[in-house]
């Protein structure tokens, strides 16, 4: 009899824990006291939030026996807030950042509160919509706009329409007056916004643009100010590197695996996407790098989603793509995967030519066959253990089979000809990421910690013959390449009233290991060749630190600062020659962010950060990687790192305009030259002491011309200057670039299920490095459609029909000049179509397990 007591009375604890109703009144009670005392009450849930996004929102509500999710979704209102339960923990976030909000309080003639009545915020000039909302039971609103002032309409069944120029701020009391007419519809004409500015980034809602339809993660890109999209591989204009982040996750792939995870997106679940042109101390000090941010849609929906993809091409080969996607929400598990598949066949030809001052020329053209099939998949486990721990595990593997490869190789008008053949070899990387994240209170103050781990394996295998004037030469060779990067960090977010901080502490080692067997074949054998076969081993372990904070000094102004120290230990081993070199360097990188609201939705912001420049691994590596059995290209163990400064001032006038007026300067770069033996042979290898200078202006604009149509132009001008600080016989190289986009959207009716997009992209004279690169030009054009309440997409897409998108680059040494002409064969025509499955928008499960040096394992 008491073991069943007992069992009753836990029973009973239990119901009523997992049960939990909660009665309260709150009456003009600000919105952050009110969760926070939601949150003492409740056995089960944490509430999350940030306490000055939600200072602003009061709160009149009587509730009575409510759930916590109940009670927190009856409180929130018609405000511009997300709430999204993940098993024991609810997130509380305002959708609309603002610094600035128009506040008020609605009462009718006899003083009375009135709820629920429509309040809209219009431009002055045009009568623009700009944001609006909703009276709360009070008669309260509050409503985030970033305009100084605006025209201010209330609108509700049985009042005359209240229509007044207000400055942003707290208004005060508005008495509506009673109308017994009914009122007229208004008809208020405007574009959503779509650009934003955060003082750090630039935000590009996906949302707010209805000609991003149909697209997948790639192609929606191409539609963001400053990023450019060039096979398949996006980038940020003006950087070195760019890193892509799914909800802060730094996709630790090979850029092929990148590509085959942006196709897998679809722009219905992206939310936003963020460029980070400057980053903040919080990330890596890398030199001219950059971040792309896709921010995914959230919700509260929980169970099985996903999609198939598949895409077909011709181009001079045929491709195709698969991608199978795998989503499930649950109450303690979340979970995320994906399987993609490649099957591909690349064919690139090259035009070298020297022209020396004596008169004579050399010329190399070189045309590659491989098959190239590459496989990945992904997934990503997440585990709420407590109310305020969450644990998670990310990996991802990649492998391509390079199937028998062919290169051909003349010199000279086929004074030398070469046969090089590639004999098909796995290479594979796998990544996987451990973390922990730790809620320190119901403010969002958290502490996290991440360790990745990076494995590559490279194996190469090749063997050339060399015909020269009748005399053949062979050589064949043997490579293997093992990378192995291990990285632990430990980052705090520390959100107070008044000011956000951001501090952490990083360590990372890295193991890169190769070897190089040749051998020569003469008198019918082959021969081992000691002198050129080697093993290097290079070590790197990095120690580094951060702190930053981020602070709205006014009602216009916010200001972001932060401080980096990066410490780092190298060790370069030959093995086999048994010559070791060891260095160690480290310095401070400073980072600053203004941000102004100016007039309307007007933002001036500047930044600025110093970085980075760790050498390549490959750049580094002392062996020699034959073109034909006399040229070849070589790293060179004893690089140096370089140091580079970055300075943006960023203009957005609110109405489609992005402007950026930019300056960087490097310092102690890594350059490439070849040079050409006494005996005849072509050697191409880095050098340290290259230093560069570029300042210029780039400009986007995007506008919706009429409803069904979008224009979307800009363009970019610099002046260029690059030089060796040492003495080389690569020359300086200094002008201006030039380059200019455009695309045309439309709608073709009237369900916006149908849009055809035209794209072409052509840049001018360039600049890169010691190089002149010559004109060119790209022209894609695409028609897509949904059907099936949009769980069916399908496109059309046509690229470089009138093959323009050659690539041509000029080297400048003091004997000759060098010119190359690169065909990667860019032209095709592809069909794609992808089904999604079960729910809408399942939450996504990706975590920021903040960056690592992967991307150097090129």
């Amino acid at each position: 009899m008491r073991k069943h007591l007992f069992l009753g009375i836990l029973l009973l604890i239990a119901c009523s824990v997992q049960a939990q109703h909660i009665t309260r009144n709150y009456n003009k009670t600000p919105l952050p006291y009110v969760l926070t005392d939601i949150d003492n009450a409740s056995q089960r849930y944490t509430i999350n939030f940030i306490y000055n996004e939600l200072e602003d929102f009061t709160v009149t509500a009587n509730l009575r026996n409510r759930t916590v999710p109940e009670a927190v979704r009856e409180v929130l209102g018609f405000y511009p807030m997300r709430m999204t339960v993940s098993d024991s923990i609810i997130f509380v976030e305002c959708t609309q950042k603002s610094p600035a909000k128009v506040i008020g309080h609605v009462v009718d003639q006899h003083s009375q509160p009135v709820p629920f009545a429509n309040v809209a915020l219009l431009n002055p000039s045009d009568s623009g919509f700009i944001n609006g909302g909703v009276t709360n039971n009070g008669g309260d609103f509050v409503i985030p706009c970033s305009q100084r002032k605006v025209l201010l309409r209330i609108s509700f069944v049985g009042f005359a329409t209240y229509s007044k120029l207000v400055n942003a701020g707290n208004i005060g009391t508005v008495r509506m007056k009673p109308d017994a007419y009914r009122l007229k519809a208004v008809t208020v004409k405007g574009m959503r916004r779509v650009i934003k500015n955060d003082v750090d980034r630039l935000q590009y809602l996906v949302g707010n643009d209805p000609f991003s339809k149909g697209m997948n993660g790639i192609e929606v890109m191409g539609r963001v100010p400053m990023l450019t999209v060039s096979d398949e591989i996006v980038s940020i204009v003006g950087k070195g590197s760019t890193h892509i982040m799914l909800d802060g996750h730094i996709l630790e792939m090979t850029a092929d695996a990148v590509k085959a995870k942006l196709r897998s997106l679809k722009a219905e679940d992206i939310e936003r996407i963020e460029v980070i042109t400057i980053p903040p101390a919080k990330y890596k000090a890398e030199a001219n790098a950059g971040y792309i941010n896709i921010v995914m849609r959230r919700d509260q929906s929980k169970g099985w989603s996903g999609s198939i993809s598949e895409e077909v091409q011709r181009q001079y080969r045929g491709r195709y793509f698969q991608d199978i996607n795998l989503n499930y929400a649950g109450r303690k598990f979340e979970l995320s995967t994906g399987l993609g598949m490649s099957l591909d066949k690349v064919i690139n030809e090259s035009y070298c030519v020297y022209d020396f001052k004596d008169g004579h020329q050399r010329s190399t053209r070189k045309r590659t066959i491989a098959p190239w099939p590459s496989y990945n998949a992904d997934a990503i486990v997440k585990y709420h253990a407590t109310r305020r721990l969450e644990l998670g595990v990310m990996a991802s593997v990649y492998a391509d089979h390079t199937s028998p490869r062919h290169t051909f190789v003349s010199i000279n008008k086929d004074t030398t000809f070469t046969t090089a053949h590639a004999p098909a070899v796995w290479n594979d990387n796998v990544s996987t990421t451990l973390y922990a994240e730790y809620r320190l209170d119901s403010l969002e103050k958290t502490v996290s910690l991440n360790y990745n781990i990076f494995n590559s394996n490279a194996p190469t295998q090749s063997e050339n013959v060399s015909v020269t004037n009748g005399m053949t030469e062979s050589l064949r060779n043997e490579s293997k390449a093992k990378y192995q990067i291990n990285a632990l960090k430990l980052d705090f977010s520390l959100p107070f009233k008044h000011l956000y901080m951001e501090t952490g502490a990083s360590f990372s080692a890295i193991r890169n290991k190769t070897s190089l067997m040749l051998e020569n074949f003469a008198n019918g054998q082959w021969k081992y060749n000691a002198a050129e076969s080697n093993e290097f081993l290079y070590k790197e372990r990095t120690l580094a630190a951060y702190l930053s904070a981020k602070k709205q000094l006014t009602e216009k102004l916010q200001v972001q600062a932060g401080l980096r120290y990066e410490h780092t230990w190298t060790e370069s081993n030959q093995l086999t020659q048994g010559q070791i070199s060891r260095s160690h360097y480290g310095r401070f990188y400073p980072t600053l962010h203004l941000n102004w609201q100016l007039k309307g939705n007007q933002n001036l912001a500047f930044a600025a950060n110093w970085g980075i420049e760790r050498p390549d691994f490959n750049d580094l590596n002392p062996f020699r990687i034959y073109t034909s059995t006399t040229d070849y290209m070589t790293g060179n163990p004893y690089l140096a790192a370089a140091y580079t400064r970055n300075m943006e001032i960023n203009y957005s006038n609110g109405k489609g305009l992005y402007a950026v007026l930019y300056s960087s300067h490097g310092k102690g770069e890594t350059g490439w030259r070849t040079t050409f033996l006494a005996n005849g042979s072509q050697v191409t290898g880095p050098y340290d002491g290259l230093r560069h200078e570029k300042t210029g202006v780039y400009a986007n604009y995007n506008r919706n011309v009429l409803a069904w149509l979008n224009l979307n132009i800009g363009g970019e001008v610099y002046y260029y200057d690059s030089h060796s600080d040492y003495q080389t016989d690569v020359l300086q190289i200094n002008g201006w670039g030039r380059r200019a986009e455009g695309s045309l959207s439309f709608l073709l009716n009237r369900q916006k299920t149908l849009i055809a997009e035209i794209n072409y992209r052509h840049w001018f004279r360039e600049y890169f490095a010691q190089t002149q690169s010559d004109p060119h030009a790209y022209l894609r054009m695409s028609l897509k459609y949904s059907c099936l309440d949009d769980r069916l997409k399908m496109s059309l897409t046509i690229g470089d029909p009138f093959h323009q998108n050659i690539n041509r680059n000029t080297i400048f040494y003091q004997e000759y000049t060098n010119t190359n002409r690169f065909d990667n064969h860019s032209r095709y025509i592809g069909f794609r179509a992808a089904w999604s499955f079960g729910g809408r928008q399942v939450h996504r499960t990706y975590h920021d397990n903040r960056d690592t040096e992967s991307q150097r394992a090129k």
